[in-house]
């Protein structure tokens, strides 16, 4: 009775406090599902502009393949998607079966030329024997009418027109060889490498042109570099660890010795003028994503998002179901060490190199632990952990000038720029411990 005296309001404080703790108990899920619905809303709309942004690749790449149907040359692919407002499916579509019927116009104009030639025709009859021989076109109307997933559509119809493209380069190494085929030969699909029957070896001179006026080799260069845009490039120089699982060059990496004499160090993006004058830049501002979830011998098995298209407005989940955006970083020091740093996962890069015109360079790379790196959408360098035991000592050693001359790299390699904006990317696989990737520019 007296504790009641003296503390009227203790009972009544602690059912208030009690209260108060449930209501905010219920209270913080409530807040952070909210977050989670949130944030889980721009994954799936991240998703979805990554799926259009990998349907708008397809396009272009069927357009580039139509020029260089054309004219043996292609326009340059050096679009990345910024903006959030892509186009629909649906409208895709609609461009790509255009862009298909006009190879497919090109392709049966081709094959009438040289029908023509070989059976001493006009052109209009040879394109009317094809005819005959040819399947007719669905109408463009019952396509219409048919359920289709775009996607799916636009797929095919990209396959179909690397097929053309194929035939192409096909043909033109043969006319550069001065193999001619036999009129019974001509089919709609590739013709054999090797000459059948009525095959002839005629002396096809050397520096032939094509009709867009480019040299045979010139033109089947361009093109097989198409087809192969996912290949490592040739000519791999210095102590490069190169190769996927089963090709691996087994030479023990270290940091290759650079000359100690004058040397001037720059940062940036920019080659000529506007760009620092060094003659060993370090490439320091990028566009980085990470980290993703992945075990490090797993890294290159599937692709994550960025991989598949560069979405710079997207967002996506990474590693421990964290929020993952881009994150433009202009880093000050050297070497480049993405922000979230995390063991086993995967980090992604993109910037653009400005070149006042066109030219070789030398790329040397580094990375604790692998990389890969593609310019302009062609595979440049593909680095693993085998054998970089000497590289890493050399990496961690403190009494070595390497980080001071922005040379903590394994290997280089020559490469070539078109004049203007070159698109960089990478995919950088961390397992356990030290995590950071350099890119050194010298002529």
């Amino acid at each position: 009775m007296i504790q009641r005296r003296r503390y009227p309001f203790l009972l009544l404080s602690i059912v208030a406090h009690a209260a108060l703790l449930g209501v905010l108990y219920r209270v913080e899920p409530d807040q952070q599902r909210i977050q989670r619905s949130r944030e889980q809303s721009l994954v799936d709309a991240g998703q979805r502009l990554t799926e259009r942004a990998r349907l708008e690749k397809r396009v272009r790449d069927m357009a580039r393949i139509k020029s260089q149907l054309e004219s043996g040359t292609a326009d340059k692919d050096d679009e990345v998607q910024f903006s959030a407002q892509p186009r629909t499916p649906e409208e895709l579509l609609k461009e790509a079966r255009e862009l298909s019927r006009k190879i497919d116009e090109i392709e049966r104009n081709d094959r009438a030329e040289r029908l023509a030639k070989l059976l001493r025709i006009p052109k209009q009859k040879a394109l009317e024997k094809l005819a005959q021989t040819t399947k007719p076109e669905e109408p463009a109307g019952a396509e219409a009418a048919k359920p289709v997933d775009a996607a799916v559509k636009i797929e095919q119809l990209e396959a179909k027109a690397r097929d053309a493209l194929a035939r192409r380069g096909l043909q033109r190494e043969q006319q550069q060889d001065g193999t001619r085929v036999a009129a019974g030969e001509l089919r709609s699909g590739s013709a054999a490498r090797q000459g059948g029957p009525g095959a002839q070896v005629g002396g096809a001179p050397a520096g032939a042109k094509s009709p867009g006026g480019l040299s045979m080799s010139s033109v089947f260069r361009t093109i097989d570099a198409f087809m192969h845009s996912d290949r490592a490039g040739r000519g791999i120089e210095g102590n490069i660890v190169a190769g996927n699982h089963d090709d691996v060059d087994s030479t023990i990496v270290r940091i290759p010795e650079v000359p100690a004499g004058a040397r001037v160090k720059g940062t940036g993006r920019i080659v000529g003028p506007g760009g620092p004058y060094a003659d060993r830049v370090y490439v320091n501002r990028w566009y980085l994503i990470g980290p993703f979830e992945r075990k490090h011998g797993d890294a290159w098995l599937a692709p994550d998002p960025p991989e598949q298209a560069v979405v710079l407005d997207a967002a996506y989940r990474g590693k421990d179901g964290r929020l993952l955006k881009w994150e433009y970083v202009d880093s000050a020091n050297y070497p480049l060490v993405p922000p979230q740093a995390a063991e086993e996962a995967v980090y992604y890069g993109y910037t653009e190199l400005m070149v006042d015109k066109e030219r070789d360079l030398t790329i040397w790379v580094g990375a604790h632990d692998d990389a890969q790196l593609w310019l302009n959408d062609v595979l440049v360098w593909r680095g693993r952990h085998v054998a970089k035991g000497p590289f890493y000592s050399e990496v961690k050693a403190a009494d070595n000038p390497h980080g001071r001359d922005y040379n903590f790299s394994e290997g280089k390699r020559v490469v070539h720029l078109r004049q203007g904006r070159n698109k960089l990317f990478f995919k950088l696989s961390n397992g356990l411990g030290a995590l950071f990737f350099s890119l050194v520019l010298t002529k």
